[in-house]
């Protein structure tokens, strides 16, 4: 048995989310059966974490334990022949077996993109946010350099959450800006349910001058969820990466 380690991304629209889940198919379910189908191996896989529903992924990281003769860089090959279309094994390598995903993770950059323009792209649906409103772009970026540090994000995370602690540390956090398109990216030692959601839902406020910066210093200072921005929808929300030591 020796220890793998697998790069995944997927689409995330279909599915109840990266976990398995008692009502709903999920990326996890689907990428087990793969991994069954072809190497005759019953795994549970460890995530970096969960995605929720809808959300997608760019470079989601997994390990399990496997006994194959395949060839590990033929593995990716054999597992994405029995994989949907929208569920890719990009990478696979074999790790130390003290490796799992989730405890390993020193970093993991999530990425929101938001449509800004008039006419919406159809290829966008699912992927990207339509939000047709006049941003004060550079407002909104020194709003999310607030962000950075180690805070309580109290005010971030779903109400009535049954977390031990909230308080995480953000390494990055900044928009780029290519024509009607805003890309909002975090980094952090890890996020609160929602977090980024919540985070960009504020952030928007503050494009449209409805929030400034003063109340950003605010609910990183105690106050309650109530006082922050909407929790935006799901769909335009990419685990970008993770990363390890």
């Amino acid at each position: 048995m020796k220890n793998y380690c697998f790069i995944i991304e997927y689409i995330g629209t279909k599915y109840s989310g990266f976990q398995r889940q008692k009502n709903g198919l999920s990326v996890q379910e689907v990428l087990e059966n793969a991994i069954f189908l072809a190497t005759n191996n019953k795994v549970q896989v460890t995530p970096s974490g969960r995605t929720d529903s809808g959300v997608h992924a760019l470079g989601q990281v997994v390990n399990c334990f496997l006994d194959s003769n395949i060839p590990v860089d033929k593995l990716s090959v054999v597992i994405n022949f029995h994989l949907p279309l929208d569920i890719r094994v990009k990478n696979c390598f074999i790790v130390d077996d003290s490796f799992n995903s989730r405890k390993s993770a020193k970093k993991k950059t999530y990425i929101y993109r938001i449509y800004t323009g008039e006419t919406y792209s159809v290829f966008d649906e699912g992927r990207v946010l339509n939000y047709p409103y006049k941003l004060d772009f550079d407002l909104m970026n020194k709003a999310a350099k607030k962000f950075e540090g180690e805070h309580d994000f109290r005010a971030f995370a779903r109400s009535n959450s049954s977390v031990k602690t909230t308080t995480r540390k953000i390494f990055s956090s900044y928009f780029t800006k290519d024509f009607d398109y805003l890309t909002y990216h975090v980094t952090g030692n890890g996020f609160l349910y929602n977090m980024v959601r919540i985070i960009v839902g504020t952030l928007l406020e503050v494009g449209r001058h409805k929030k400034n910066i003063f109340d950003i210093e605010r609910l990183l200072n105690g106050e309650s969820r109530v006082k922050s921005g909407q929790t935006m929808p799901p769909h335009a929300l990419y685990l970008e990466s993770v990363e390890y030591e």
